[in-house]
């Protein structure tokens, strides 16, 4: 029974954990995406320093209410899931996806596998996307945040998700603080998105905090529940 019962609960917060990974803007992009100053989303775009820890990893972008430091995304709108980003030895890479309704966003969480997150509560970054533009919000380091996660949660576990909450800080690069972050970001546009030809903009990340979620089956959580 009791092995039952977890099961249960496990498949209950996959769901209401992982809900967003079901509807919304694809991750990632197609070639052909046409986007211009006309659209009623925002395109969000950050580049990531390489990293060889993990096969792949996954970072989520959340709609924000600053003054109370709160998640306003819902099932079928308000974030974006960029998904198995690959490992890889050396250079840069930029990400992409689409996000509906602008506003202001914050980054939750980078995990791998879906099951291991290094939470952001204790400092993550939010951003004012604007819609009809390319924002751009920074060069991002995910290997603080992975070798916490390695160092820090089990190699195995049965339980849905586990989260390492507070230490993880956001290791982000502001736009301000990249050399040549517009030339680079044109170019793969250039090479990558070609169709896309809405401004480009430098969304300046803001400090913040929030406060992780509670679930009465699964406890402490990053995302709200």
């Amino acid at each position: 029974m009791r092995t039952l019962l977890g099961t249960v609960a496990a498949a209950l917060l996959a769901i209401s954990v992982c809900v967003s990974a079901m509807a919304g803007p694809p991750y990632p992009l197609k070639r052909n995406l046409v986007f211009d100053e006309r659209s009623p989303y925002a395109l969000v775009v950050f580049d990531a320093e390489p990293q060889e820890l993990v096969p792949t990893w996954n970072l989520e972008l959340f709609a924000f209410a600053p003054d109370t430091h709160t998640w306003t995304y819902g099932p079928l709108s308000g974030w974006a899931r960029f998904v198995k980003i690959p490992a890889q030895a050396q250079g840069r890479r930029f990400h992409a996806a689409l996000v509906k309704p602008a506003g202001t966003y914050a980054i939750n969480n980078i995990n791998t596998q879906g099951y291991w997150h290094a939470c952001f509560n204790g400092g993550t970054r939010s951003f004012a996307l604007q819609a009809g533009k390319v924002n751009y919000i920074g060069l991002i380091d995910p290997n603080p945040a992975l070798e916490q996660i390695f160092h820090e949660l089990p190699q195995e576990t049965s339980a849905a998700h586990l989260f390492v909450f507070d230490t993880p800080q956001l290791q982000l690069t502001a736009p301000a603080q990249r050399p040549d972050w517009n030339a680079d970001l044109s170019a793969f546009l250039a090479n990558e998105l070609p169709q896309v030809t809405a401004p480009i903009v430098a969304a300046e990340p803001v400090e913040t905090t929030f406060a992780p979620g509670k679930s009465f089956i699964a406890g402490k959580l990053c995302q709200k529940y």
